[in-house]
């Protein structure tokens, strides 16, 4: 549990202050701005989230769902409009899509990072027998 914690509070803490504080730049005068933030920030926040998560430890299903639950927190606190909320469903599958195209492309980096930490070890079936000089003789049952 503790090495999840590790894995995901970084992620968190980021996307948490973008979701969180962005908004209050964009808030009274600067409403015109709130489009751009909604398509175009968050999502890319979404995206390049997903994707340096997915270059270190690989696809992970429950790591697009950081996003979604923090952003539902600033639609709470900040939007009164609460037709906002159907960018849950966006921001997680732009998750998931940062976390396929991040482990894609960086698979055999990870794939050698594991390997060089974990040197094959020889075990109890690391060995080969080798029969050789077998023969066979036919013998009658009614010699004995």
């Amino acid at each position: 549990m503790l090495k999840l914690i590790k894995q995901y509070v970084p992620f968190a803490i980021v996307i948490a202050l973008i979701y969180l504080v962005m908004p209050i730049f964009f808030q009274g005068e600067n409403y015109r701005y709130d489009a751009i933030e909604y398509q175009f920030v968050f999502p890319g926040t979404a995206l390049l989230s997903g994707f340096i998560f997915s270059w270190r430890r690989g696809v992970d299903f429950t790591f697009p769902l950081i996003a979604p639950i923090i952003y539902i927190g600033s639609v709470l606190i900040y939007s009164h409009y609460y037709h906002w909320a159907i960018y849950v469903f966006i921001y997680l599958i732009v998750g998931m899509i940062g976390c396929f195209i991040g482990d894609m492309i960086f698979k055999n980096n990870l794939a050698e990072k594991r390997r060089k930490q974990n040197p094959p070890q020889k075990g109890n079936d690391d060995y080969e027998i080798k029969i050789t000089n077998i023969t066979v003789e036919k013998t009658d049952k009614k010699e004995k």
